[in-house]
């Protein structure tokens, strides 16, 4: 059966294409390459160093610098991993671990990026930030979590633009002081009339809470 005969048998012959410099095209008119993909390529296995592939997301090492030596395997990461659609962070049963290589995550206002209840995301896994984090300006979006830690593993984060909270704030103890000038707002009354949900003995007495204030 001829080429000419097999083409015609195609529903859209345009499907496969060749042009005189013996390129050919699948799902392209105008290939640029000995073999050009318009679409997903999926195959069983890949070999060759990939060092010409372009568009890749790398697994902790970064972007090369350059397509030719020695620069394609010099690499860099940029800061900022920018989030600009909805995303939960949910790695497959085989493990409860996700990463990447940027040092910071900026999360587009109206956003949510979510890790999964039970994993962990590490962000900088390279550890190659050196300098503090500068708040980024804009409203953001929402970050969720069943639990933050920081990085080095000596205690809870530090949020540098402070914490706005909307709702009840609930810990184990405080610590530390205000100074009165740092206070804002419409503060609850001080005499604990604000306070509910108390368990109050019933031969609890006005000479006792004399003693108690």
């Amino acid at each position: 059966m001829t080429r000419a005969r097999d083409l015609a048998r195609l529903g859209n012959q345009n499907i496969i294409t060749a042009d005189s410099n013996f390129n050919v095209g699948i799902g392209s008119l105008t290939p640029d390459a000995k073999l050009a993909v318009a679409g997903i390529v999926s195959a069983t296995a890949f070999y060759g160093d990939g060092s010409n592939l372009e568009g890749v997301a790398s697994a902790g090492l970064g972007t090369a610098v350059s397509e030719t030596a020695p620069g394609d395997v010099i690499y860099y990461t940029n800061t900022i991993l920018g989030i600009t659609t909805d995303i939960t962070v949910d790695p497959p049963s085989t493990t409860n671990v996700a990463y990447t290589q940027y040092a910071e995550i900026s999360v587009d206002e109206g956003i949510d990026f979510i890790v999964a209840d039970g994993d962990d995301f590490i962000p900088d896994v390279l550890g190659l930030s050196t300098e503090g984090v500068t708040p980024l300006s804009g409203a953001g979006g929402r970050v969720r979590a069943d639990n933050f830690t920081n990085k080095a593993g000596t205690g809870a984060p530090t949020f540098n633009a402070g914490v706005v909270v909307t709702g009840v704030a609930t810990a184990t103890s405080f610590s530390g002081t205000v100074p009165s000038s740092n206070l804002s707002g419409a503060l609850p009354a001080l005499d604990g009339s604000a306070l509910t949900n108390l368990s109050i003995p019933a031969s609890f007495n006005e000479l006792d809470a004399a003693l108690f204030n």
